[in-house]
């Protein structure tokens, strides 16, 4: 039987948390008209005893909230202690990406998103309703120590079914957890329900991992256990492509869960498939997804609502931003010291420089568009190599590299906290010799499934045009003196990062497969410090930062959004 899902999707402060106080239903109504489609369900007067409630976030880089009072866990933890006063029993899911990357993590390999999560309910001890899956990002250090540690010091549960772990020459496996730590799937009482909950993973590129199975086929194999011991209703927790969600229900259908609550998209997004919904909330917790599921009368029934965690509507918890505000003066306080030589405190509050104008690193924006600031990074990128024999004539960079994760407003200073933020990964430059053949199938990778993904590039040295109806990269120009089209056997200098070129690496160079290290004609600086030095510069001169989008990536449809939002 299909579930029947009823959206409640707002822009604004939801009924649920108007007045600071619950609404009845959490989510919807507690009395509502019957549905009359399969698709439109209603929830029915039962729903308050017979309910059940589930709370998901994904993709927390952060602690702290982000500039206009947005997200941040202490806003998470106010919006749980108030979803329990009418349901006691609810659960609480994180679609993963919790330990990398981020500046904090730099430092911490992680301990403080544990820290945060494990503060979350507000006691001590092991959180019977709090489960994470892993994210491909939890597998950013190559030293299986660091999640063995960061397993081990969580008081909640991980979820993990298609993820598998090599062993050592002693059979010892190279990550290790305590018993009941991490979890294929699991099933938690919920008002009357029985909620079985799964986790996939989009992939693990680590060299601890041995093997990340189909998620779509560990997906059939766990819903199929979890009705067999007993589940009313089945929610995957994945985190994977919202194109990977789609086909999964497509794919599985009346053997596939009843819901998804995803991640790895950083932003809100939503699919119906046969039924079945995909819901994903934004990153670092600016918004969070809250089922309601009821089973009244024989018939499951999911009512689902986005609730915006900004300003005074979900104020933070005082007790959780005070540990907040105290993590963040002794990470700084340490990164100051670590410095060479050691800098004064409170150097991430350097002023390095000012925007001129708004300065564009919001996710929905470099991940989807050409951005000012994108074009002004990447023309620090092919200016990188003035002595090289020879000369630079493009470059691009993966917009998953930069990330800040939010837009400068014009007049701004420029932190140095700023700038480690949107580097929060080596990003040393390689000078490649590739033909235009391959620098075709680099723009096919660019704009495929186009959701927002960090693989989505950032350009310089040349133009083309996105049809993101079609899915096409098309009419490829050279800049320069004389614009002229790239054809495929034309012989082009392109700079890019080290990142992007090397196979085996975190994230499998973002599927740039077609690039690789034979291509490599010279090696450069590391793109961060380009940009420190372009930035002493300006201020210098008493210059602001104020780049324009000058239309390298023209896209047919106009400033729409992504495609899949």
């Amino acid at each position: 039987m299909k579930p029947r899902i009823r959206e409640r999707a707002r822009t604004h402060v939801p009924a649920l948390l108007l007045g600071f106080a619950l609404a009845p239903g959490c989510g919807a109504p507690a009395t509502e008209t019957p549905a009359k489609g399969p698709d439109e369900p209603a929830t029915t007067t039962t729903a308050a005893k017979a309910g059940c409630a589930v709370l998901s976030i994904n993709d927390t880089y952060r602690i702290e909230s982000l500039p206009r009072d947005r997200g941040g866990m202490a806003r998470v933890r106010t919006l749980r202690k108030e979803l329990e006063k009418k349901h006691p029993d609810l659960v609480v899911l994180h679609a993963g990406d919790l330990l990398f990357p981020s500046l904090l993590s730099n430092m911490y390999k992680g301990r403080q998103m544990i820290d945060a999560m494990n503060r979350l309910d507000g006691r001590e001890g092991r959180d019977e309703r709090l489960f994470v899956v892993l994210g491909n990002h939890e597998f950013d250090k190559e030293d299986p120590n660091v999640l063995t540690a960061r397993l081990g010091e969580s008081e909640f549960r991980w979820l993990s079914s298609n993820v598998h772990f090599k062993v050592n020459e002693q059979n010892k496996p190279a990550v290790t957890w305590p018993e009941g730590k991490v979890l294929p799937r699991t099933i938690v009482p919920c008002g009357a329900l029985k909620v079985g909950i799964f986790g996939v993973t989009i992939g693990a590129n680590a060299p601890y991992v041995a093997s990340v199975h189909d998620p779509i086929e560990a997906a059939r194999t766990q819903t199929a256990a979890l009705r067999n011991e007993g589940a009313d209703v089945v929610v995957g927790l994945t985190h994977l492509s919202m194109t990977t969600d789609h086909a999964l229900l497509k794919r599985l259908g009346a053997e596939g869960p009843d819901v998804l609550l995803g991640g790895h998209e950083h932003q809100q997004q939503k699919a119906m498939v046969e039924g079945r919904g995909i819901y994903k909330a934004d990153a670092d917790a600016v918004s969070a997804n809250v089922l309601t599921i009821d089973r009244s009368s024989g018939n499951l029934r999911i009512s689902h609502e986005w609730v915006p965690l900004e300003g005074a509507a979900v104020p933070e918890d005082p007790e959780m931003n005070a540990w907040v505000d105290d993590t963040l003066r002794k990470h700084e306080e340490e990164y100051c010291a670590q410095q060479t030589p050691p800098a004064g405190a409170g150097c991430l509050g350097e002023v390095l420089g000012t925007a001129g104008e708004e300065l564009a690193a919001e996710e929905l924006e470099i991940r989807c568009f050409e951005t000012n600031l994108g074009d002004w990074i990447v023309d620090l990128a092919l200016g990188a190599f003035p002595d090289a024999k020879k000369r630079p004539e493009v470059a691009f960079v993966n917009s998953g590299s930069l990330r800040l994760g939010l837009n400068l407003p014009k007049g701004e200073p420029i932190t140095r906290r700023r700038i480690e933020e949107l580097f929060a990964y080596s990003a040393e430059l390689r000078l490649l010799e590739i033909t235009g053949e391959t620098l075709q199938k680099v723009l096919n990778r660019s704009i495929e499934d186009w959701t927002g993904q960090g693989h989505f590039l950032q350009i310089a040295g040349f133009t083309f045009e996105h049809n993101p109806k079609e899915k096409t990269a098309s009419k490829l120009t050279l800049l320069g003196a004389k614009p002229r089209t790239i054809e495929s056997k034309d012989v082009i200098y392109a700079v890019t990062t080290a990142y992007l070129i090397t196979p085996n690496v975190k994230g499998n160079q973002d599927g740039y497969t077609m690039l690789n290290p034979s291509m490599v004609v010279a090696k450069g600086p590391d793109l961060k410090q380009l940009v420190l030095n372009a930035l002493d510069a300006l201020k210098k001169q008493g210059q602001s930062l104020a780049p324009k989008v000058d239309g390298r990536i023209y896209n047919t449809n106009g400033k729409k959004g992504c495609q899949a939002l």
